[in-house]
């Protein structure tokens, strides 16, 4: 390894918040990293004793708030008495392999002038539900196709030099639950002059086992919601890794197609035949097409059901993702710079 990367101190971060079975596999995993490190684990006022009391046999420091405030609050906490100069921020139902760390300090020794990086779920999921396997999979494709500079940055396995971070104030605490708080980092970096990758060979394996209303609520309210707001406010400073041109045709397609079945429908001499059904499997079909690696990825990775499903779900993405994008448009005030 380069002397520049052995200069590269790690302080690895993991706020949690209950849950020991996912913490313990992910501090285990990160034991068996290849690379020195000092751990530490930030309870967000967990309300058992398990967790903590994992963190404490495995963590170099385990620091507690003493109430639930998020984990942009956590990961705050965990910086300022790190003594890494390079900080690693991993959540704790996330598991690395035991070369990313090492991976994330010698992309960052040979990349000087990059204030940080992130990396990738891979294309194995621990959950094998329907739900869980695509929404791990749309994940670790938009991640291992996007470029490599980003404008945003992703806190579930991702490093930033410590003196950047602290230059730009760290997370924003108004975060008070899992949401956007690290594309809103991202964003500030950029925004500021300094750079972020995106490194796909950088991987890690989730643990969260997904629902069907689950991922819609969070998609929505956690995730939509706040995301649209911040573009509006912030126009032209990034945050944008699964926003490029080809995504929002798609989701004026979906929005469309959702619209012409109805009003199809309503024409009684068409209502007998399947000619209701054309115009919106015609507008689906570009969609299909823009879309056809992350499809043959379902299809390569559980057949051809699994693929219709993975079809299905990413229509129903783009349709309450484009209309909580409008609603947002529609009602949201943007905020003075």
């Amino acid at each position: 390894m380069a002397p520049e990367a052995r200069d590269l101190e790690l302080t690895v971060i993991v706020p949690f918040h209950d849950k020991p079975e996912q913490l313990e596999r992910c501090l285990v995993a990160l034991r068996a990293s290849s690379e020195p490190f000092e751990l530490v684990a930030v309870d967000d006022a967990s309300r058992g004793a398990r967790a903590p009391e994992l963190a404490r046999q495995h963590a170099d420091r385990v620091l507690r708030l003493e109430r639930n405030s998020g984990p942009a609050a956590a990961r705050n906490a965990g910086a300022r008495h790190a003594r890494g100069s390079l900080l690693v921020f991993i959540d704790a139902d996330v598991v690395v392999e035991p070369g990313t760390l090492a991976r994330m300090r010698a992309e960052l020794a040979a990349e000087p002038s990059a204030a940080g990086l992130f990396g990738s779920y891979d294309d194995d999921p621990a959950e094998r539900s329907t739900v869980s396997y695509y929404r791990n999979l749309l994940h670790h494709h938009v991640h291992t196709t996007g470029p490599r500079e980003a404008s945003t940055f992703w806190a579930g396995c991702g490093a930033i030099r410590k003196a950047d971070f602290e230059a730009v104030g760290g997370f924003d605490e108004s975060y008070r639950v899992p949401s956007i708080e690290d594309i809103e980092l991202g964003m500030r970096l950029v925004a500021s002059g300094r750079r972020v990758l995106l490194v796909p060979s950088v991987r890690c394996k989730h643990l969260k086992r997904w629902g069907l209303v689950d991922m819609v609520q969070v998609d929505v309210t956690r995730r939509a919601i706040p995301w649209a707001k911040l573009l509006l406010d912030r126009p032209g400073t990034g945050g944008d890794l699964n926003l490029e041109w080809k995504q929002k045709l798609c989701v004026a397609l979906v929005l469309l197609a959702a619209l012409a079945l109805p009003i199809s429908l309503a024409f009684e001499p068409l209502r007998a035949t399947w000619a209701p059904l054309w115009l919106p499997l015609a507008l689906l079909v570009p969609v299909l097409a823009i879309n056809r690696a992350l499809y043959a990825l379902f299809l390569a990775r559980r057949g051809p059901l699994f693929a219709v499903a993975g079809f299905l779900l990413h229509q129903l993405y783009f349709l309450y993702g484009g209309l909580a994008y409008a609603w947002v448009r529609l009602t949201h005030r943007r905020k003075r710079a």
